[in-house]
C-alpha cells in the first residue's frame, strides 16, 4: 500500500485519521511535527504495511512503526451485532465511513475506543531518538491519517476488527416454515408466528452508571454511582 504525500498542513480530514494523528503526535503545531508533514510531502514515507497491531513503514531510511493491542474480539462482536440495520453504523463497521458515533459507543459502552488512546500506542524508530517521538513517527502517523482518508477500512484491520462476521454455514442457517393463510381456520383474526429476536448486546460491567454519571448524592463521602460502580463490578466477579 503506497503512503498518501499530500502536501496539507494538517494531514487526515475525517474523524478517525484526526483522532489518530493527534493521538500519537501530541503537539501538531511543534517543529517535530513540521518535520513530520514536510517527510511525507517529500515522498520519504515507503509503502505502509498494516497488520494486526502493527503500522510499520520505511520512513527517510528508518524503520517505524506504530503499534497498540487489538481490540477484543467480544467486543467488536458486540458492535457488530448491535449496528445491523442501523446503515451509518454498518458502513462504519464494514469500513466505508469513519463514524464519530461508532467510536463514541465503543469508548461509552466498552471503555475501548477504536482509535487508541496516546498512552496506549507504542511508538518506535530505528534512528533511536534517545526513547522521545521523533519526526520519522510523526511522518508514519500522518501519511497513515491520509491513508485511513482514503480506505477507513485500514484503521479496522490494525485494530483487529473484522468488517463483518462471517457468514453462518447452511448447517447453522435454521429454515422457518413460510406462513401460510388457512382459508378454513374458525379464527381470521390469529396471528402467524412471531420471528426471532434480534440477540440482545452485551454490556460492560457498570455500562449505564457511566452514561448516567454522577448522581449527586453522597454516600459516606462518595457518591453513590462511584459505589453502585464498585458493588456491580464485586456481583459480576462472583457470578
Amino acid at each position: 500500500m503506497a503512503a498518501a504525500g499530500a502536501g496539507m498542513n494538517r494531514p487526515g480530514h475525517g474523524p478517525w485519521a484526526r483522532l489518530l494523528a493527534s493521538a500519537v503526535v501530541r503537539d501538531e503545531g511543534s517543529a517535530l511535527a513540521e518535520r513530520g508533514r514536510a517527510l511525507v510531502r517529500e515522498g520519504e514515507v515507503g509503502p505502509v504495511d498494516v497488520a494486526q497491531g502493527t503500522l510499520a513503514a520505511n520512513v527517510a531510511g528508518c524503520s517505524v512503526s506504530i503499534t497498540a493491542k487489538p481490540v477484543p474480539p467480544r467486543i467488536w462482536a458486540a458492535m457488530v451485532r448491535f449496528g445491523r440495520g442501523n446503515r451509518p453504523l454498518e458502513e462504519a463497521i464494514e469500513g466505508r465511513a469513519q463514524s464519530v458515533h461508532l467510536e463514541h459507543l465503543m469508548i461509552e459502552d466498552w471503555s475501548e475506543p477504536l482509535v487508541p488512546r496516546p498512552y496506549e500506542l507504542g511508538r518506535s524508530c530505528s534512528c533511536d531518538g534517545d526513547g522521545e517521538p521523533c519526526e520519522h513517527v510523526a511522518a508514519l502517523a500522518f501519511a497513515v491519517a491520509d491513508e485511513i482518508d482514503a480506505d477507513p477500512s485500514l484503521l479496522l484491520r490494525w485494530r483487529g476488527c473484522v468488517a463483518a462476521e462471517e457468514a453462518p454455514t447452511e448447517a447453522e442457517v435454521v429454515s422457518t416454515a413460510e406462513p401460510s393463510l388457512d382459508l378454513m381456520d374458525d379464527d381470521p383474526w390469529r396471528a402467524g408466528a412471531l420471528p426471532e429476536a434480534r440477540p440482545l448486546r452485551p454490556l460492560p460491567v457498570g455500562a449505564v452508571l457511566k452514561r448516567l454519571g454522577p448522581s449527586g448524592l453522597e454516600l459516606r463521602g462518595e457518591d453513590l454511582a462511584d459505589v453502585l460502580q464498585r458493588a456491580y463490578a464485586s456481583f459480576a466477579e462472583s457470578a
